[in-house]
């Protein structure tokens, strides 16, 4: 299970139970001037060469060139299958470096060490690892763990409001599908609160328990795993089209498919309105006036077959579940 602390030395056992061959980190330019207190206690810790490998910051590193550029990388630095790369950065960076991990000599050793609240309760947990492909989010990637995921808050002081609230909107989801006590966490406290050491360390802890219930239960995303894509339907077809964050996509995603769900009589009338009440308690606006749903972005969607959608349905606080619907009538609740 992963542990959540305020220390990045929990990479030391990693390191004395592998004893890679050679060790490189990767992350972004930005994250590198930005964090050179993680850099040097890792340069400590780590005790031997380290090489720095850079790729761009955010979505630009999910595509062809910068994973080719990876790979070279790899390649240029000796990598063999004994070597460990670690993965330094936000979602963005751990999906790039998962995913050229699994490919490279047909999969090396990685750590994530996520620096957002986003890759610390979602997308550093689980495996799936992909780049984005003909404008079409993770199109092309593969189910690859690494060896372990290290959680250290203090990347979280460095985060700006924006970036908290894409994280949060995952811990919503989280409650939303399966653990309702995170909901009631949230609306106890306003948004700087939710900041604070022992809050948001039980939020995280809560959320990334939900997170590995499901990917336990369903390791490759074939059936129950795709309630974790509770609102990203939605969400998908809009974040690259405008440009969206993550989190602000994911709370209009989640909204819009709780009225879906009570379209269809799935969904209990109370979810949706709980939704509202917290992001207003949190002071949480979504600007849905302008936004137009990608139809084409949907029909990329992973959890379609044929002319059906597996969509995920809140039915009522804490409980979901997913429901084959014909993309015709998802198309007609818009």
């Amino acid at each position: 299970m992963i542990s959540v602390n305020d220390s990045l030395k929990s990479l030391k056992a990693i390191l004395e139970e592998k004893k890679p061959s050679k060790i490189v980190l990767v992350s972004s330019g930005y994250l590198i001037s930005k964090l050179d207190w993680a850099i040097l206690e890792l340069k400590e810790l780590i005790s031997s060469d380290i090489k720095i490998i850079q790729v761009p910051d955010g979505e630009e590193s999910k595509e062809w060139d910068p994973l080719r550029d990876l790979l070279n990388d790899f390649a240029g630095n000796g990598l063999d299958r004994k070597s460990l790369v670690i993965a330094l950065g936000g979602g963005s960076i751990t999906d790039l470096v998962g995913f050229a991990s699994s490919i490279y000599l047909r999969g090396i050793n990685y750590v994530n060490i996520p620096t957002t609240l986003l890759g610390q309760v979602d997308s550093g947990i689980g495996g799936k690892t992909a780049i984005n492909f003909q404008g079409y989010k993770n199109q092309i990637g593969s189910f690859y763990e690494p060896i372990d995921m290290i959680v250290d808050i203090r990347f979280l002081k460095t985060l700006d409001e924006a970036q908290i609230i894409d994280g949060l909107a995952e811990i919503i989801k989280a409650g939303l599908i399966k653990d309702p006590t995170i909901l009631e966490i949230i609306k106890s406290h306003n948004l700087p609160e939710l900041r604070e050491k022992p809050i948001i360390e039980e939020l995280i802890s809560k959320s990334v328990r939900v997170k590995e219930y499901f990917v336990g239960k369903d390791p490759r995303d074939k059936s129950i795993r795709q309630i974790l894509n509770f609102g990203h339907t939605v969400a998908h077809a809009l974040e690259l089209k405008y440009g969206l964050s993550h989190g602000e996509a994911v709370l209009i995603g989640m909204m819009e498919e709780l009225k879906i769900g009570e379209g269809l009589g799935e969904t209990d009338l109370g979810v949706r309105s709980c939704l509202k009440e917290l992001l207003k308690g949190l002071n949480i606006a979504l600007d849905k006036k302008q936004l137009k749903i990608d139809w084409e972005s949907i029909l990329h969607d992973k959890k379609i077959t044929g002319d059906e959608i597996n969509l995920p349905v809140v039915k009522r606080l804490g409980e979901a579940k997913l429901i084959k619907v014909n993309l015709n009538k998802f198309v007609d609740r818009f």
